[in-house]
């Protein structure tokens, strides 16, 4: 029922009536967050492709972001925060199995679980696949998801008891894992406070260009903002970044802008308002430049300089050379040559970034938002700010994914600079193509390698030059840069090296961290020249990587003489039994099947820990009171299960069991602990 510009809506939401009122183009995800408070419904795309938003309305399960919420009039609805037997059951069934990992995609899944045993009491693995196919998750390649509901064809699984005695090793339900089933647990756009303005960024639609800005008091008053805030708004320091000497993003561009997607005004106000302006309607006037797309045009001798300090646009350069390649090449048998290029990859996290501020007593702010790394958020927030580290308290909330692309800052220290001149909360949350367009990528890399091996197959000189976008700032870039150098010629043992990298400026989007900063780009050089020397020597691919192979004792092309974490030749030897089989299966039917192919690769990785380059200070502490022991730790769980494994390892030490052990709510302060998640969950 319509009633002025408002839908009056009535439905039942897990089994109780509910009413409210939606606007006319209000969603079904919209009005079951916003108006009736159940955040578990996440929304993650707002376009139907993630599947977060999953629920199940009158019987099937649908995307919430797609219905109407006119549609939803007099509709049965049912969200992850049901408490009905059947929603309870495949709960306890995915807390068992391990089947939450973020959690962002969980509430989907539970609700796609439950039309698919609505339907089936005993479904086939198949048919648990094809059902849960339209929600996405992207930490857990759906193994463990898909354990639990297959346990749910047997008698519902118990809940899990840690042994007593011992909490390492033994399974246990994830700390968080009650409140990531039953929809509770908050994410970056679950909560703030209940008067907070909504932001909107503009930004730049152009890759390079100089632009002025036009009467944005007459603009505010027009469209009804709380405020218009420019670069000049900056309290601080208008600048941002990973390493205190490469801090070259702005906040908001001041005149010029050196990518599509930069942020240049930030729009202050009601969500109806900030939705009734479009972009057109802001008094920018744009003057287009020429923009350098990729590390050839960055390169090239007549390209402009993205930033005026690096007129080469050669940000760092990286190098490591051990032994002779002359001599080893002389001693080769054989050699094996490759260029290869890899493009921008997004880190397609579910959650899009999100986040909330308000200004506290005493010139101190209070930030959430998802992220990694709460303390490099802290020192970013301090510097535009012009505060002091130990005024700034950064509290990270649920992370939906984060793979390395929270690392960086995104809402922070737009939200930072809002509440402090706003004097009053803000909010903000990406939508996904924002997330996407704004926010770093994997670095694309443009390689040339080669390698040498004797006749048996050992190897005895490697070479990779790699040139590595790392877009208009520097983000991440020198950190890919020195890393690669170091992992370029993969986990084998070689006598001879010479490997050396660039990251370029240009004016794509900044590139960052993502799953090993740049390793994996080198990993497809390195293993395909592997690859090559076995076909050249006629030699079984596994072999090769086996004689090859980094063991206790060897010392790697950096110097390292590895005394653990050299478990390569080992893992090749438990193989070997399933690459014979996978081999044999493959050949069998490919002598039978003349247009279909199979084929089998095999491909070894490795990577190391810790930040290159620079220092990764982490501490934790253990307190006992009244109440009980207490940990105290700095590191964000975006998934990886730290929250749980942390606990386990405290509680083994004190010998008490797990549950005994509270982990205290994360807060970067300047009293707490401190660490910084990689990029590697």
């Amino acid at each position: 029922m319509q009633v002025g510009h408002h839908i009056a809506l009535s439905l039942t939401v897990n089994g109780t009536e509910r009413s409210c009122h939606a606007e006319p183009f209000d969603t079904l995800a919209q009005v079951l967050r916003d108006k009736l408070g159940l955040t578990g419904t996440k929304i993650g795309c707002d376009a139907g492709d993630c599947g977060a938003c999953t629920v199940m309305l009158d019987g099937q399960q649908v995307c919430a972001c797609l219905v109407p919420a006119a549609q939803a009039h007099g509709a049965n609805i049912f969200t992850t925060e049901s408490t009905d037997p059947l929603t309870q059951t495949i709960k306890t069934a995915f807390l068992t199995h391990g089947a939450a990992q973020c959690g962002i995609c969980t509430p989907g899944m539970i609700m796609a679980t439950h039309d698919l045993l609505t339907c089936y009491q005993s479904p086939s693995r198949k048919t648990i696949s094809d059902t849960i196919g339209g929600v996405l998750c992207r930490c857990t390649g759906y193994t463990k998801i898909i354990e639990a509901i297959a346990s749910l064809a047997h008698p519902p699984a118990s809940a899990v008891e840690a042994d007593a005695a011992r909490s390492v090793g033994q399974r246990a339900v994830k700390a968080e894992g009650r409140a990531i089933v039953d929809g509770t647990l908050h994410y970056g756009a679950d909560a703030a406070p209940a008067d907070a303005l909504w932001l909107r960024v503009i930004r730049s639609p152009h890759a390079r260009a100089t632009f002025a800005l036009g009467d944005l008091e007459a603009t505010r008053k027009k469209f009804n903002l709380d405020a218009i805030l420019t670069a000049a708004d900056v309290p601080g320091a208008n600048s941002f970044g990973v390493f205190p000497n490469t801090k070259d993003q702005p906040v908001l561009a001041q005149s010029h802008v050196r990518f599509r997607g930069e942020a240049v005004l930030l729009l202050a106000g009601s969500r109806a308002a900030l939705n009734a302006i479009n972009d057109a309607d802001l008094p920018i006037s744009w003057t287009q430049q020429s923009p350098i797309s990729g590390v050839t045009a960055g390169l090239a001798p007549e390209a402009h300089a993205i930033h005026a300090h690096i007129p080469d646009n050669v940000l760092t350069r990286g190098n490591l050379k051990r032994g002779n390649l002359a001599v080893g090449r002389a001693a080769a048998a054989v050699h094996a040559f490759g260029q290869f290029q890899t493009g921008f990859v997004e880190h397609a996290y579910i959650e899009p970034e999100a986040g909330y501020a308000e200004r506290l007593p005493g010139n101190r702010i209070r930030l959430a938002a998802s992220t990694q790394a709460p303390y490099m958020d802290r020192e970013d927030v301090a510097r535009v700010l012009g505060i002091s580290d130990d005024h700034v308290i950064i509290q990270p909330t649920a992370c939906g994914g984060g793979f390395g692309g929270k690392l960086d800052v995104a809402v922070q220290p737009l939200l930072a600079i809002a509440a402090w001149k706003l004097n009053r909360p803000v909010r903000i949350a990406y939508s996904r193509i924002e997330s996407m367009a704004s926010t770093t990528k994997r670095h694309p890399s443009s390689i040339t390698a080669s390698a040498s091996a004797d006749a048996e197959g050992r190897l005895t000189a490697f070479e990779m030059s790699a040139d590595f976008n790392t877009g208009a700032y520097a983000s991440w870039g020198p950190t890919v840069a020195n890393r690669v150098p170091v992992h370029a010629t993969g986990p084998y043992k070689i006598p001879n090296v010479w490997n050396r990298t660039r990251a370029v400026l240009t004016n794509d989007p900044p590139a960052g961290a993502f799953r090993g900063f740049g390793v994996p780009q080198a990993a497809i050089a390195n293993e395909t020249l592997m690859d090559d020397l076995a076909a050249a020597l006629n030699l079984d691919r596994w072999h090769i990587r086996r004689i090859n192979a980094l063991d206790h004792g060897d010392t790697t092309p950096s110097g390292q003489v590895l005394a653990a974490s050299a478990g390569l030749p080992q893992c090749l030897d438990a193989l070997k039994p399933a690459w014979d089989q996978a081999l044999a299966r493959a050949a069998a039917h490919n002598a039978i099947n003349p247009r279909l192919k199979r084929g089998v690769g095999i491909a070894c990785m490795w990577y190391g820990c810790g930040n290159t380059a620079m220092s990764n200070p982490s501490e934790m502490r253990i307190t006992l009171d009244q109440s009980g022991f207490t940990l105290w730790s700095g590191a964000v769980d975006i998934g990886q299960g730290s929250n749980t494994i942390m606990r386990q390892i405290a509680a083994d030490a004190l010998g008490i069991p797990s549950e005994s052990m509270t982990l205290a709510a994360l807060s970067a302060s300047s009293n707490a602990p401190s660490t910084a998640e990689t990029a590697d969950a």
